[in-house]
């Protein structure tokens, strides 16, 4: 059972049987955006853009957070799909798409890093083991 009041503030607000009560603006024809669409969008972007900085991490960190969005964006959509505006639905699965190339370059990036940094300690340490045999101690 749905009922719908008006109020002053151009709000609608719908009783659920649950008795929840929800507050959505009104539509006036138009549809709203998918909330965080263009924040998913860029922080997708970024992850991309970032993958390199601070060995990876940066951009793992902007590729995590938009997919955690996308996912909770994608999931208002399906319950009121008739709500929102398809083009900003596309927003998010676009941000998605580009949180997961960020994640798997920065985790690309990462595990350069790791490998070159293994790869560096253990050749300087080589390098002084022999240098001190050879001076004698």
């Amino acid at each position: 059972m749905e009922t719908t009041y008006e109020n002053n503030n151009n709000f609608n607000v719908n009783e659920n049987p649950e008795n929840e009560v929800k507050q959505t603006p009104k539509s006036n024809g138009m549809k709203m955006n998918v909330p965080n669409a263009n924040l998913v969008l860029t922080f997708g972007i970024i992850s991309i853009v970032t993958f390199c900085c601070c060995s990876g991490i940066v951009g793992i960190i902007f590729a995590i957070v938009a997919l955690i969005l996308s996912i909770k964006s994608k999931r208002e959509f399906r319950a009121n799909s008739d709500l929102y505006d398809e083009a900003s639905y596309s927003k998010v699965s676009a941000g998605k798409t580009c949180a997961i190339i960020g994640l798997v370059l920065g985790l690309i990036m990462l595990i350069i890093a790791i490998v070159a940094v293994n790869l560096l300690s253990t050749d300087e340490l080589m390098h002084i083991d022999g240098g001190w045999n050879q001076m004698g101690y």
